[in-house]
């Protein structure tokens, strides 16, 4: 595929009205324009979001009726049971509401799915299971529900009463017989951004309205514990599930992402940390939670029980932390070999088949189903199209979709829906179960509705370049604004810049266990040279000795206990 270079337009006289008003480098205001934010006011509410920036949790639809419903269960000492997703966001969902209850005397049994023998969210195994320990007065339904009429009914004949805290988009008739916090099932909500919310951000709505009644009724022991020191949870969960890091999300992240830096904290949290090669004392950027933290928590709930991360979470004890830590490390490491061997086979049937095709649907009986959301969002990037892989589960094809930017896939499975057995998610993740016989229609249909989507179909990748750029402006003035801008993620994408007219004279190493990535040098006239790093680039290595343009992203990185400025190159080309 081509990548396209695009500069991202944007209004000059509002970039230097913010240059004016605000103490940053001249470089930041453009990309803050690009973004929407061209007042003064916004820029600060971006910049240097606070606490108190934080919405009233009652404004949530759902949140007043829950934690008023939780509170009588405190107060009656009633049992309570939790059941959630096997993900990040379902895990993380979990261990903050276990956290908060504990404080107060309820400490709920909680169940996660087995991926393989109840498969996802509130499934007749997995209530029947529940039901089976003893029926509790309190169910919580986290990362899940939405969907589960019968269980929920179930669950009421019982005599249970049902908490559902969910972000997925209703694809049948959802629950009414239950109280319900899912921003997406409401049509008329007071903040749109609520929306974007994922359930360890509801969650962590619920706890604080919660915190609020008992403070009221001057409960000591709510008194005595800070919402902020569950941020580390609700960072781990919010970038892990791609939603945007917009809004209060941002909130939620910047100051999570403190405290995931900050050691002594929580110690599971410590101990993944160390698994994981990140060092104490350096700050957790959402690279490492997607890339390190976030696989790790993801594993066991692909091949084995997410048990054991929540476990990690919740425990005090280091030494029992670290054992689960280098456990779910181990299983990650398993997850790798099996999607390493996955993806091969994934991309060559693309290549014979689908190369062509506006969308990607694969199936394959043989497929381990706990890696493919993961390949489905590599090949959605690799080849910028929607991508759909499945593979067989009790005599279903089941599987996940990812997304490309500008394509809501909940719109296109709306066109699908007669296709399907079941599905849900969200605009950029999906989960679809569809009967074999139906697969090649569903896959004619994916592609027929992704097509008539996007009118015209565009396999290049675009790159936008936010701003160009000298090699002597990086300097640690430009980082300082650059940081401000963190953290980068989906609706806050990391800037690329354009290097213009640079010239290698070293001849670039390949490096890495396959010496798929390439690493060079550039030079500068005012200060000390700085490192490219081209990720998997082993293949498209700059040319040296004749000028070329850079497009670039910019960061700081950390090793052996030193602090350096990196590029990370996304594409050249000869200049001019």
């Amino acid at each position: 595929m081509t990548k396209i270079w695009r500069q991202v337009e944007y209004d000059q006289a509002k970039a230097e009205a913010l240059r004016h008003s605000l103490n940053i480098h001249h470089l930041m205001c453009p990309i803050l324009v690009q973004r929407g934010i061209a007042t003064g006011d916004d820029a600060e509410r971006f910049l240097w979001p606070k606490l108190a920036y934080l919405r009233n949790p009652f404004e949530v639809e759902g949140v007043g009726q829950a934690a008023k419903r939780i509170v009588q269960a405190i107060y009656r000492h009633e049992s309570v049971a939790v059941v959630g997703d096997y993900d990040v966001d379902g895990i993380t969902s979990i261990a903050l509401i276990m956290d908060i209850l504990g404080k107060f005397d309820i400490h709920p049994n909680f169940y996660v799915p087995r991926r393989f023998s109840e498969g996802y969210g509130l499934s007749p195994e997995i209530t029947e299971r529940l039901l089976v320990d003893g029926i509790p007065n309190l169910v919580l339904a986290l990362d899940c529900g939405t969907n589960a009429v019968k269980e929920v009914e179930l669950l009421k004949s019982k005599g249970c009463d049902v908490i559902v805290v969910d972000h997925h988009k209703a694809s049948d008739e959802e629950c009414s017989d239950c109280c319900i916090i899912n921003p997406h099932i409401y049509e008329q909500i007071p903040d749109k951004l609520q929306r974007t919310f994922c359930t360890v951000g509801l969650v962590f709505k619920l706890c604080h309205a919660l915190l609020k009644i008992l403070r009221r009724r001057n409960d000591k022991r709510a008194a005595f514990f800070k919402m902020r020191d569950a941020l580390d949870l609700v960072a781990l969960g919010t970038i892990s599930d791609l939603v945007p890091l917009v809004g209060e999300n941002r909130i939620f992240c910047k100051y999570g992402l403190r405290n995931l830096s900050r050691r002594g904290r929580r110690a599971g949290v410590d101990a993944l940390c160390r698994v994981s090669a990140i060092e104490e004392g350096v700050p957790v950027y959402p690279a490492d939670v997607a890339f390190k933290l976030g696989p790790r928590l993801n594993a066991c709930g692909r091949l084995s029980d997410a048990v054991l991360p929540v476990k990690m979470l919740l425990t005090d004890d280091y030494e029992e932390a670290l054992t689960y830590a280098y456990e779910l490390d181990e299983t990650n490491r398993e997850r790798q070999s099996i999607e390493k061997d996955v993806t091969e086979e994934a991309v060559q049937i693309v290549k014979e088949r689908y190369i062509h095709d506006p969308a990607i649907v694969l199936f394959n009986k043989n497929w381990h189903s706990g890696v493919v959301g993961i390949i489905s969002g590599k090949l959605a990037r690799d080849y910028q199209r929607p991508c759909i892989v499945l593979s067989y589960e009790r005599g279903l094809a089941k599987g996940s979709g990812r997304g490309v930017d500008h394509l809501n896939l909940i719109d296109v499975l709306n066109g699908c829906s007669d296709l399907l057995e079941s599905w849900g998610g969200h605009p950029s993740a999906v989960g679809v179960t569809i009967k074999l016989e139906n697969l090649e229609a569903f896959r004619t249909r994916f592609c027929e509705v992704v097509a008539s989507k996007t009118q015209q179909v565009n396999f290049d990748e675009i790159v936008e370049i936010a701003g160009e750029l000298d090699i002597d402006d990086v300097d640690d003035y430009f980082m300082h604004g650059l940081e401000l801008l963190h953290p980068f993620g989906q609706g806050n994408p990391e800037p690329i810049f354009l290097l213009k007219s640079v010239t290698i004279s070293d001849r670039p190493e390949l490096f890495g266990t396959t010496k798929a990535h390439v690493k060079f040098w550039i030079n500068r006239r005012y200060a000390k040279r700085m490192l490219v790093i081209g990720w998997e680039m082993a293949n498209n290595t700059p040319s040296v000795g004749v000028s070329l343009d850079l497009a670039v992203k910019i960061s700081l990185d950390f090793w052996n206990g030193n602090k350096f400025k990196l590029i990370t190159l996304v594409d050249w080309h000869t200049s001019g």
